[in-house]
């Protein structure tokens, strides 16, 4: 692979997860314009229409993951993410299973994983960002102490 196939490689990655998360959009729209306008209706397709944006999110963020690989937490929230996507529009597409319930328990644990993961890391930043700087040494002159005064003799 030559330098410019390495280069479009992300972007192509990118806008796949761009055109997957503006499609999840759309998908979710239509989904509510859907139920809203025919309340009453049942419509056949419902449990596919309700899983596509689901499902859709999670490959965008799986194919944004790909193009730019996260580091340390932020890759484990991805794939927790990913995960919680997809265990939920699993449970959408086959709503009168035995595995439905257990779906969206998983679905709603990591959910509650990831929200906790980004709370605690965010609850750290925050915390080092109001700590006063560190005291300097009886003796030692920093850059940041004040300077003795020179006393004419």
């Amino acid at each position: 692979m030559d330098q410019f196939q390495q280069a479009v490689a992300p972007r192509i990655r990118l806008s796949v997860a761009i055109a997957l998360g503006v499609t999840s959009i759309g998908m979710s729209i239509l989904l509510i314009s859907a139920d809203g306008i025919g309340r009453s209706v049942q419509w056949s397709h419902h449990a596919a229409a309700s899983a596509a944006p689901l499902l859709l999110v999670a490959g965008a963020i799986a194919a944004v993951s790909v193009a730019h690989p996260p580091e340390a937490r932020h890759g484990l929230m991805r794939l927790v993410a990913v995960l919680a996507f997809s265990a939920w529009g699993m449970a959408q597409l086959f709503p009168k299973s035995a595995a439905a319930g257990a779906l969206n328990d998983v679905a709603i644990l990591l959910f509650v994983i990831d929200a906790g993961i980004a709370v605690i890391a965010d609850s750290r930043t925050i915390r080092q960002a109001h700590r006063p700087p560190p005291a300097p040494l009886s003796g030692v002159v920093t850059q940041d102490s004040p300077r003795p005064s020179r006393r004419a003799s």
